[in-house]
């Protein structure tokens, strides 16, 4: 269990926290400055008009109530209304109203003006965060959860924007309060003042112990509220199952199950604040009553007025507040220290891809791999001095196990990957002297799986090229053999399709793909697995839009159906992250080394070296040979 003495290391750990916070953001924050000087303004008289506030209170209880004379360094506003009670009344009533009304109006603009640059920092930081994110690596994203970096994005930002606003308003604002209350405290009569301020061990010691035990509550509340999040997750991700075997009512259970550890956790949460807030007001109302008690003596005594205690009893109950929203604020902080460190590794982060300084041509197309070795980080070597050459407008097949090194061979020719050594060019050239995006621009890519965004298939199609107009969207649609499918859509080419297009059949996601590659029309092709998964009728449109997009184009072909690359102008395996054998389907065949067993295995019926022997799937590719 937490003890008094940690909660106060871990509060002090906050308002560090903060501080840093601040620090650390300081110039998303000065760029708002002149928000921030008027959000100080505003601070500076909201404080001004919460100390002014209990003073009509004393001239209407000293000079209307009980009738003392009024004596101010005025002498105009002595002969004015010094001697009339009503006018001190009116008066000292008018300043009350005029004092809360400026104090709303301060504290307005300077909640406005906090919280809208809070915001604006964050989206900046938010903005900042997702366009790093975007260029870091392919192995920083490999290595690192999904989920995580969402999580990073979203809540551990909203933690962040809450900690800038409660930083900027709450320790400006309320630590101006109570140094302000303390100084006029003491000014008034330090005997009381003392009074005052040995009751805040007390307030202190019954913060300290129940704010431990309320943030493990609501540490236990949040995490019964994962748990029922996550049974929600699954349950409606899993509902074909969950109907299927008529399990609705178990999966209500479930859920009403959830329900209460949920209700238990916050209902303890709640009990605990209660306890807290009723031991600090019962500390107030002692040490209330023991000044009132001290400074009615000093009032018989003389040494205080009774309207000078009345503002002396306002401002002690209003010193408590800003100790209070203070801790709070050093709470908050304290767990959102995480969220911080989190959000700023990853701002720290460095991408191993270093951006280049020439502007790519549109390339020829010869792409050359020398010695060229790769290793992920702490791993065993994933490719071992790999030497390649493709000629302009050549198709080459990489072939070969799972796990071989295919798909990172491919990948560094758009510098996804770079390689631990050697170099990969491109027309004679060091593709790491290339802006990444210049060099990605000449290169397009057909993934796997498609890989589409929410959103319409147009927009989709011209993800290729933003600038594409409607009549190269179509023309782009029809080579890929996906325009007939998509006039049959009540909303044609303006359809939105789900994330990562799980609306439309694999087929239909791969054709789009691949007229997101026409349009971009980029001299070399990267395709990964461009058939997997499809059925024969699927396989067959896909060849034929695949045959239009290579022609005239370099091309790497990842594929373990050997029947789409058979016809490639040089087929290269690759094994254990080398180059085994290379040479065309039937030089390879001839050999009978691997690529002629993994032949055997996924065609057992046909025999013998003769190309004409083997019967491929309906829709095979006929890729193009080299030129001359």
């Amino acid at each position: 269990m937490t003890t008094p003495i940690e909660t106060l290391k871990r509060q002090t750990r906050g308002i560090q926290m903060s501080f840093s916070t601040i620090i650390r953001f300081r110039r998303e924050l000065l760029a708002h400055w002149p928000r921030l000087t008027i959000a100080l303004i505003c601070t500076l008289g909201y404080t001004a008009m919460r100390l002014a506030e209990p003073w009509p209170l004393k001239f209407i209880f000293d000079n209307v109530l009980v009738n003392q004379p009024l004596v101010t360094p005025s002498p105009w506003v002595n002969e004015t209304i010094g001697t009339d009670r009503m006018r001190i009344l009116y008066t000292a009533a008018g300043a009350l109203l005029l004092f809360a009304l400026f104090r709303g109006i301060f504290y307005y603009f300077q909640s406005v003006l906090t919280s809208y640059v809070g915001q604006e920092v964050v989206i900046r930081i938010r903005r900042q965060l997702f366009a790093h994110l975007q260029r870091l690596s392919l192995r920083f994203h490999n290595e690192s959860s999904t989920g995580d970096l969402l999580t990073r994005l979203t809540g551990d930002i909203n933690n962040l924007r809450q900690l800038l606003a409660a930083s900027l308003l709450s320790l400006i604002s309320e630590g101006i309060l109570l140094i302000s209350f303390l100084v006029v405290m003491f000014v008034m009569n330090w005997r009381l003042a003392l009074l005052a301020v040995i009751t805040m061990p007390v307030i202190f010691v019954l913060v300290t112990f129940y704010s431990s035990r309320i943030r493990q509550a609501s540490r236990k509340q949040r995490r019964r509220e994962g748990e029922l999040a996550s049974r929600m997750h699954e349950n409606l991700s899993g509902i074909h199952v969950v109907q299927l075997f008529a399990r609705e009512r178990h999966e209500d259970a479930q859920l009403r199950g959830l329900n209460k550890r949920s209700l238990r956790a916050g209902l303890k949460s709640t009990k605990l604040e209660g306890k807290m807030n009723q031991g600090i007001e019962i500390s107030v109302a002692i040490g209330m009553a023991l000044t009132l008690c001290f400074g009615a003596t000093e009032v018989i005594a003389g040494r205080l007025s009774a309207g000078g205690l009345l503002v002396f009893v306002t401002y002690m109950q209003s010193f408590y507040r800003p100790i209070r929203r203070l801790s709070r604020v050093a709470e908050r902080a304290s767990k959102a220290a995480s969220c911080v460190d989190r959000i700023t590794d990853i701002l720290d982060e460095e991408s191993e891809i270093k951006d280049g300084t020439v502007r790519a041509p549109r390339f020829r197309g010869e792409i050359a791999f020398s010695n060229v070795c790769f290793r992920y980080r702490n791993d065993l070597p994933v490719l071992n001095d790999i030497d390649l050459t493709i000629a302009t407008g050549q198709t080459v097949a990489l072939v070969g196990p799972s796990g071989a090194g295919k798909s990172t061979l491919a990948s560094m020719v758009s510098r996804l990957y770079d390689p631990t050594a050697g170099t990969v060019s491109i027309d004679g050239t060091d593709i790491r002297d290339f802006t990444l995006t210049s060099l990605r621009d000449n290169v397009s890519v057909v993934p796997q799986d498609g890989v589409l965004f929410g959103g319409t298939i147009r927009a989709n199609i011209a993800y290729g090229r933003l600038d594409a107009t409607d009549a190269e969207i179509t023309e782009a649609a029809i080579a890929a053999n996906i325009h007939d499918f998509v006039m049959t859509l009540p909303e044609g080419y303006d359809t939105v399709i789900s994330e990562r297009g799980v609306s439309l059949s694999g087929g239909q996601q791969q054709r789009i793909a691949i007229a997101r590659a026409l349009i971009k029309d980029a001299p070399i092709v990267l395709l990964d697995e461009p058939t997997t998964g499809l059925d024969s009728r699927s396989e067959g449109l896909v060849m034929e839009a695949l045959e239009r997009l290579l022609e005239g184009r370099t091309a790497i072909v990842i594929a373990h159906r050997l029947g789409t690359i058979r016809r490639a102008s040089l087929i290269v395996v690759i094994d254990d992250g080398q180059i085994v054998e290379s040479g065309t389907h039937a030089e390879l065949l001839a050999r009978g080394g691997g690529y002629c067993a993994f032949h055997d295995l996924q065609y057992p019926s046909t025999s013998g070296p003769n190309e004409d022997t083997v019967r491929p799937p309906d829709g095979v590719i006929r890729f193009g040979r080299a030129s001359a």
